[in-house]
């Protein structure tokens, strides 16, 4: 290839950038270049996704699905996924962006699990704690469900909430936006915007409706996050789906170029910068290889579109706007080598073919295609590569070893490199992990039964090694860990189970939560302080409370295949700050909802009025 054309194709991989910071608060208009070229397939075995830690205060910790036992510190820019947990410690804050725009945000002394992360099904488990959860898109299909030790809750329609869980297990279930349904063994109750359930008791639980209290130091808190989301210019230049965009407001700036339309490229970045260079490979299942960060900003240029080099810098070709649903990758590249001690990879152009290294089938070397970014290869060697070692800080310079690697074929398939137990860590940081204490592990209750937790590593690398590097499926994954025991698979989790008793008023004059209908039942998936003082930098104080439960199996519904791709149209700026994708059915009658009168020395709830639909 020429040099006048690799300058004008989208060329991925290594550079200097240099620009500055600001981007144009509207796009001017321009002339749709002409379409671009999907980046994969989508994945059918594939339905996990992910949400990404995007801001860590304080003592945090962090234990994988796969290796429960083990805590160390949270870190910017990890994938959380089924099975992690995340504790924060008594100065703790932690906020966990999921993959198609919903935010979380824990306080202090705070234990949270995903009990289930795909497309159609985000199910955390909120064992203690404080969760404030920002509702800004809902698919119709999709469902969102916060398990505490009494109820499972269940929101409904984009909002704002917020759920506290005692030390007895007693939960609070604040709805200042939207709807949510609490539910529990057979009944359950419904709350509108405006209004606070009280859940007391785990065996025989009983609520209430409250008043709304005020808000609070937490609250505030929250508020001041989100609006720093809706700030974000970089947002109208990006597909709602993909996170972390705010972070690039201040580290780069948007411009038109040739071909591409709006790209963004980064500031302040050292001469001989090149994408997939600051940061390091880890492993997580079922994608295997996965990318981290070290950039702050280095969430949605690494897992989402593709990079071109262009002039003299490189920018990142994001998914426009006008696509509303795109997949994750673990990262969006090519690998070269796996052999000979060497481990090479280069950033994928907008046009190049993605051949994902977790698809099943053998390893083969793509000889075929030209590659824009073929030149521009990072490699590392295979210690360093397995290790989870920072790349930058040990780049192999040796001219013929990076020339032999250059010259090596592109891996179609697993990547002959095998897992560690290094592999497997989070963070290179040597600091102390704060734990959880014993009573952050009891049971929850859950309403749409979670998938089986994953395989633990030790249980499942001798199957990683015999597939020659291939990461485990979530069909062989959920078959390990049941060939493993139930006893070794919950040991350090979050376990759950089906409530004994239904939700019952406490003014028993009144009458019980409405009964509930199991949801259907599938095989495992194969596919893809009102007045108190508040801390601020800790967890507001939860309001008073009592005990705890368990919870059971059933199968989350099968989510939409997620296409990625490329869009070059000039991007519209988005009108609000919190985006209401989801069309609800309007509110039901007051005939049809069970909500008790609430006890005669509370304050009375307050008359619902009808909500509007939520606009797309």
């Amino acid at each position: 290839m020429n040099r006048t054309a690799w300058k004008v194709l989208p060329i991925l991989c290594v550079a200097m950038l240099g620009c500055d910071s600001t981007a144009p608060a509207s796009p001017p208009a321009q002339s749709a270049p002409p379409p671009p070229r999907a980046a994969a397939p989508p994945d059918a075995e594939i339905a996990q996704t992910v949400a990404r830690l995007s801001l860590v205060a304080g003592g945090v910790s962090f234990a994988r699905g796969d290796d429960p036992d083990t805590w160390e510190p949270a870190d910017l820019n990890v994938p959380m996924t089924l099975g992690d947990r995340v504790w924060t410690g008594d100065d703790g804050r932690i906020e966990l962006q999921v993959h198609g725009g919903n935010v979380v945000r824990l306080a202090a002394r705070t234990d949270l699990q995903a009990l289930n992360l795909t497309d159609a099904v985000k199910q955390l488990s909120l064992a203690l704690g404080t969760a404030s959860f920002s509702i800004r898109r809902l698919s119709d299909d999709e469902v969102f469900e916060v398990d505490t030790p009494n109820a499972a809750v269940t929101l409904e329609r984009p909002g704002d909430y917020r759920i506290d869980v005692n030390e007895n297990g007693d939960s609070r279930v604040q709805v200042r936006r939207g709807r949510a349904v609490a539910s529990a063994g057979g009944g359950q109750v419904t709350l509108a915007a405006g209004e606070e359930l009280e859940i007391e008791g785990v065996d025989a639980p009983r609520y209430q409706m409250v008043a709304l209290p005020p808000t609070d130091g937490w609250d505030r808190w929250v508020e001041e996050r989100e609006q720093r989301l809706a700030a974000a210019r970089s947002s109208a230049y990006v597909t709602p789906d993909i996170v972390g965009v705010e972070e690039l407001d201040q580290s780069g700036r948007w411009q038109q170029i040739p071909q591409y339309g709006w790209v963004w490229t980064p500031v302040g970045v050292e001469v001989g910068w090149a994408p997939y260079r600051s940061g390091r490979w880890i492993w997580q299942d079922p994608w295997g290889w996965t990318w981290v960060a070290a950039e702050p900003w280095g969430w949605a240029p690494y897992h989402y579109g593709r990079w071109t080099y262009w002039g003299s810098a490189w920018y990142w070709v994001p998914v426009g706007p006008a696509i509303r649903t795109v997949a994750y990758s673990p990262a969006l590249v090519a690998f070269v080598g796996g052999t000979a001690g060497y481990v090479g990879w280069f950033p994928l152009a907008p046009h190049d073919p993605y051949y994902p290294w977790w698809r099943r089938g053998p390893t083969v070397s793509v000889t075929n295609v030209t590659y824009v970014n073929r030149t521009y290869v990072t490699v590392v060697n295979q210690t360093t590569f397995v290790s989870g070692r920072s790349v930058s800080r040990a780049l192999v310079s040796d001219r013929a070893v990076v020339q032999s690697v250059e010259r090596a074929p592109v891996l179609r398939g697993p990547i002959p490199v095998v897992p560690t137990r290094e592999s497997l860590r989070m963070t290179t940081r040597e600091a102390p992990a704060p734990r959880p204490p014993a009573t952050a592990s009891r049971q929850v209750v859950t309403r749409v039964a979670p998938p089986p937790p994953p395989p633990r590593f030790d249980t499942k690398v001798a199957v990683i090694r015999e597939k020659g590097g291939a990461p485990i499926a979530p069909a062989d994954a959920a078959r390990l860990t049941a060939q493993s025991g139930n006893a070794t698979a919950t040991r350090g989790r979050t376990t759950t189970s089906t409530a004994r008793a239904p939700l019952q008023p406490k003014d028993t004059s009144r009458p019980a939560a409405t009964a509930v209908p199991a949801p259907p039942t599938a095989p495992p998936r194969t596919t893809r302080p009102p007045e108190g003082k508040t801390s601020e930098p800790g967890r507001p104080p939860a309001r008073g409370m009592r005990p705890t439960p368990h919870a059971t199996p059933r199968a989350e519904p099968t989510p939409e295949s997620a296409r990625t791709q490329h869009v070059q149209k000039a991007p519209v700026p988005r009108e609000s700050a919190q985006p209401a994708e989801r069309i609800a059915p309007p509110p039901q009658s007051e005939h049809q909802r069970a909500r008790p009168t609430p006890k005669p020395q509370s304050k009375k709830s307050p008359t619902k009025k009808p909500e509007k639909k939520a606009e797309g």
